[in-house]
């Protein structure tokens, strides 16, 4: 009985751990004006869209929240750049932590 229990308990803790991570932001996101055809491409490593390129050397998940250290070209060159993205209630903020951008409420194209 005890053993039954003990794996009764073990598979809920595992049911829940599950249950509570979040969902991958590896995608497309548009601004809610826009297309998909205009969309941000969000790779594990990568972020690129029509103005920025950017290929990241580290990452790290906290919840819903991603950070990525790398390295961003834009038309002002490229330069190192930590980029911090989170989703809320299905809208993705994307901030630029050096170079002060904030893309916010982006949408989350179909696949």
């Amino acid at each position: 009985m005890r053993t039954s229990i003990s794996v009764l308990i073990v598979a809920l803790l595992t049911i829940e751990g599950h249950a509570a991570k979040p969902a991958s932001i590896v995608g497309k996101w548009r601004f809610p004006a826009e297309t998909c055809d205009q969309a941000i491409r969000i790779g594990p490593m990568s972020l690129d869209s029509e103005d920025v390129a950017c290929r990241f050397t580290s990452v790290k998940r906290v919840g819903a929240t991603v950070t990525w250290q790398g390295n961003c070209d834009d038309a002002e060159g490229g330069s190192s750049e930590t980029v911090i993205a989170s989703e809320v209630n299905g809208r993705l903020t994307i901030r630029y932590a050096k170079g002060g951008n904030v893309l916010e409420g982006l949408l989350r194209c179909p696949n």
